[in-house]
């Protein structure tokens, strides 16, 4: 029974957030990623000529502080509490046209084939029922050329249960699993790194060192074709 209760809060608050518990997700959450966003930016060298879809958008703190550099941005979640922060947050670029949040999910994205240059999912593979089907959407609406950077788990996972659903919800990803879920997507290029979830923060890598997940596996891959 505990344990049940421990996985609904969890999944209330980081899963997909909802009242009453989301909204502490809502004002925390974008803090504690704030300078792992960097470390994505970085690998993405957003353009000019860029359009940015955000899979698992959150109150959308990674568009708005670094979309700034594509022509258009666009996030997609499941959850209300975040969409509102979200357009809360991009108000003035959904009005110019250049911006757009939408609620959806992640097995079916509601864009058309090519739509976009860049792709991200920060902490949300964890939680889909369908992690496969998710990166083949966005391998979908990647044009060629167009890059994906997606998180998967962290270092800490065990090897043996790859594939599996933790104690509270969570997918559980090994380096080998991730780097096939991306290739059988058709992604080339793959590559997959371990930043520290807190980027260049002591006080963030301090927080994510105490929740025993120190470093995040990145994966990143590149739509050949």
């Amino acid at each position: 029974m505990l344990k049940d209760w421990r996985k609904a809060v969890y999944l209330a608050t980081v899963g997909l957030p909802r009242a009453p518990t989301g909204w502490l997700t809502v004002m925390a959450m974008p803090s504690e990623h704030r300078p792992f966003y960097a470390v994505v930016a970085e690998m993405l060298d957003l353009q000019p000529e860029d359009d940015l879809l955000d899979v698992a958008c959150g109150s959308a703190t990674l568009l708005h502080e670094h979309g700034w550099r594509a022509r258009t941005v666009a996030g997609l979640d499941a959850s209300d509490i975040q969409l509102a922060a979200a357009r809360r947050r991009l108000t003035r670029r959904i009005d110019r046209g250049t911006a757009e949040i939408v609620k959806g999910d992640a097995g079916a994205l509601p864009w058309q084939d090519g739509r976009f240059s860049a792709v991200t999912c920060i902490a949300g593979m964890d939680f889909f029922p369908d992690p496969q089907k998710a990166v083949s959407e966005m391998y979908r609406v990647l044009r060629p050329g167009g890059r994906a950077v997606v998180t998967m788990g962290t270092a800490a996972e065990d090897v043996s249960t790859a594939g599996q659903i933790d104690a509270l919800g969570c997918r559980v990803f090994c380096e080998t699993y991730a780097r096939r879920l991306m290739q059988d997507a058709g992604f080339g290029d793959v590559t997959v790194s371990y930043p520290p979830w807190g980027g260049t923060s002591r006080v963030c890598n301090a927080i994510a060192r105490v929740w025993g997940y120190p470093e995040a596996r990145v994966v990143r891959g590149v739509r050949e074709s």
